[in-house]
């Protein structure tokens, strides 16, 4: 995405991922989504973790904060966290 008011190469900074969920397309948010889930402790993830702390927007704030936990977390375990499938039960 090219930002408005940044030069290129300011993509992880708070400004560009704010730019980014405000007026960003679906696949710019898919490229920032693979930047965190690369680097969960990286420039991106800060930069998100900060905008997400200080910023409400509608129907975005929750979905983008779940995510996030669940990347850290994977991090943290070095490995994935179960999803609301491995909690239903199989019947035989």
């Amino acid at each position: 995405m090219e930002h408005r008011h940044l030069n290129p190469g300011y993509e992880d900074t708070v400004e560009a991922v704010e730019d980014v969920l405000e007026r960003g397309s679906v696949e710019d948010w898919r490229d920032l989504a693979a930047r965190v889930r690369e680097d969960p402790g990286g420039a991106a993830a800060r930069a998100l973790r900060t905008v997400l702390e200080h910023r409400t927007m509608y129907g975005t704030t929750v979905i983008w904060r779940r995510f996030l936990d669940r990347v850290e977390a994977r991090g943290r375990t070095g490995r994935r966290s179960p999803g609301p499938a491995s909690k239903r039960k199989v019947k035989a």
